[in-house]
């Protein structure tokens, strides 16, 4: 009868502890989910899709606490809450919490102010039959906002101009008057800018790289840099990329082009672009490193804030302009139910962002940023994020 009693007893004893183990784990998921961006897709193969769950955990994490609380499970809540406190500055990427009443003041010289768009404009729709003779909501979303220097991905559609497309048309005075100084590049990395500058290709040329992906002629680069002449004098160099996609759509979109060796499971497809899209990011970063003092990087990364390839792209001496400047969670790209902030404002030195916003509109899958900066200030150093 003891013997029976003490079976009964070490069971519910297990049953006691089972949410604080549940809360262990998860704690676990957690921290691994938030920092597997620091080993590369090449060394850890599950690291990517561990730093793309991190927002569904860490939503499902803050679910249980609330649970715990509730319950009084109070070890478990402890157990949580650390979790939390060890996650914070990743989570401070993803969700700043900046108060918009003490941003950066703006600059009183109007010409201490450059205001910088990105944009995947999805070839502004060309080969969408639905709204291809229309006119663009895409760009009458980016000249109602006046940016200084729009940097497009995806500009361009294969066998045409960008600027010769039909939903371009009636906007093509209002572009030319606005930005004089344009460029349009093999690999769709177009820029519309009121200012001169002088490009830079990036990168190995096309036929040194792999074919995954790329749909463009043999001198197409992986990215872009502009060296522009700002009327203060000042030096600037902007970088425009878009890395790898994920090719979810293989055998569905006319525009991926996959080596024959690339067998069609998402699974395959999936881990050869991370792979790449990792070697992409440290191509960028070889660039950023080559630069002069003050850059802006901006462009479709294919990759969310806890990622390998943000890290790399950041390094030590970028400052994120959503993280220093904007307020709340802001997803960028649109489709599949899959909201993911993908596309990226990175800046160094001797300029300030001021504010950053996310915009809705347009018909791409890609929601724009808009950042505001004073390119007035002195040099300063990005914080430990």
């Amino acid at each position: 009868m003891a013997s029976k009693h003490n079976r009964t007893y070490r069971r519910n004893g297990r049953r006691r502890w089972i949410f604080e183990w549940v809360a262990l784990l998860l704690a676990g998921l957690l921290v691994l989910c938030a920092y597997s961006g620091k080993f590369s897709p090449d060394s850890f193969f599950p690291a990517p899709f561990l730093t793309l769950a991190y927002m569904p955990v860490l939503i499902f994490t803050a679910v249980v606490l609330v649970i715990a609380l509730v319950c009084r499970r109070f070890l478990a809540a402890v157990i949580l809450v650390l979790a939390f406190l060890m996650t914070w500055p990743v989570f401070s990427l993803f969700v700043p919490l900046n108060d918009r009443d003490n941003l950066p003041p703006m600059p009183v010289e109007q010409s201490s102010v450059l205001k910088v768009m990105t944009y995947n404009v999805l070839s502004f729709n060309y080969n969408d039959p639905l709204v291809n003779d229309e006119e663009s909501e895409t760009m009458k979303l980016i000249l109602e906002q006046k940016p200084d220097i729009v940097m497009l991905q995806e500009g361009g559609a294969a066998g045409i101009n960008w600027m010769d497309m039909p939903s371009l048309q009636p906007f093509r005075a209002q572009i030319e008057a606005r930005y004089p100084y344009t460029f349009s590049s093999p690999e769709g990395l177009n820029i519309m800018s009121a200012y001169p500058f002088t490009t830079i290709a990036l990168g190995e040329p096309q036929y040194l790289r792999s074919v995954l992906g790329y749909n463009r002629e043999n001198w197409a680069y992986l990215a872009r840099a502009y060296d522009l002449q700002l009327p203060s004098g000042k030096q600037l160099r902007m970088i425009d990329f878009r890395l790898q996609s994920y090719h979810l759509s293989f055998g569905k979109n006319m525009n991926v082009r996959v080596s024959p060796d690339v067998k069609p499971s998402p699974l395959e497809r999936m881990k050869r672009s991370f792979s790449l899209r990792g070697h992409n990011a440290e191509a960028i970063r070889q660039a950023i490193d080559s630069s002069p003092g003050n850059v802006i990087v901006c462009g479709d990364m294919n990759d969310v804030t806890t990622s390998h390839v943000y890290r790399t792209i950041r390094g030590n001496d970028m400052t994120d302009a959503w993280a220093e400047v904007g307020h709340g969670y802001a997803y960028t790209f649109n489709r599949h139910h899959l909201p993911f902030r993908i596309d990226h404002i990175l800046y160094r030195g001797a300029l300030q962002a001021i504010e950053v916003h996310r915009l809705k509109g347009g018909t791409s899958d890609h929601y724009p940023l808009v950042a505001t900066f004073d390119i007035g200030t002195t040099a300063r150093h990005p914080t430990d994020q």
